[in-house]
């Protein structure tokens, strides 16, 4: 009987505690690994959302009426989203008219064009006016001469295009605390249409 005991082998109390702590590193490595990508993943999400507010605020500005964009765009090359919150006054309300939107007055849609809260976090949306871009479209200017061409239906385009960016600033990913995302295009006058 007692050869048969010594020959029943099991596993020590260090092999088991060795097993226990590799176990424990590769655990901990997965967990920041998942909490990576969990962080990333969200920052991504807000990006998407943000791009997309941006988008919006483009697609709000040229369902505006084009000669009021151009007058607004002669007194103020930024619109910002701290001059125009909900339920305060807004300083660009005047060029706003409020028949185009059915259903509420586009002056007060303009604060919350600017000013979205999606998710509850809460975004700001500002709307440059590219005055660069819009004067090179007046002088035509284009580097080549084999794209002098291209510079004449530049000049021909300018009277009907208003060049803007949009900026969207909100939360950031997990190595920044803001992220801006940024959206070019332009506002297009309803007679080239």
């Amino acid at each position: 009987m007692n050869s048969g005991r010594k020959q029943e082998q099991g596993f020590t109390l260090i092999e088991v505690l060795a097993a226990i702590v590799i176990l424990s590193i590769v655990s901990l490595v997965l967990t920041s690994y998942f909490t990576n990508a969990l962080s990333y993943s969200k920052s991504n999400q807000n990006k998407t959302i943000m791009v997309n507010l941006a988008r919006n605020a483009l697609f709000y500005m040229e369902k505006q009426d084009f000669e009021q964009m151009q007058e607004l765009f002669k007194n103020h090359t930024k619109i910002e989203a701290s001059s125009c919150k909900p339920g305060a006054s807004c300083n660009y309300a005047k060029y706003f008219p409020t028949s185009l939107i059915v259903n509420s007055s586009s002056a007060s849609a303009l604060p919350n064009v600017l000013n979205p809260r999606v998710n509850n976090i809460d975004y700001e949306v500002n709307i440059i006016f590219q005055t660069k871009i819009k004067n090179s479209m007046k002088s035509g200017a284009v580097e080549g001469s084999v794209n002098q061409g291209i510079g004449d239906m530049k000049k021909d385009m300018e009277p009907f295009l208003l060049p803007v960016q949009v900026e969207v600033t909100g939360p950031g990913g997990p190595k920044a605390s803001t992220y801006t995302a940024v959206v070019e295009g332009y506002i297009t006058d309803e007679k080239i249409r």
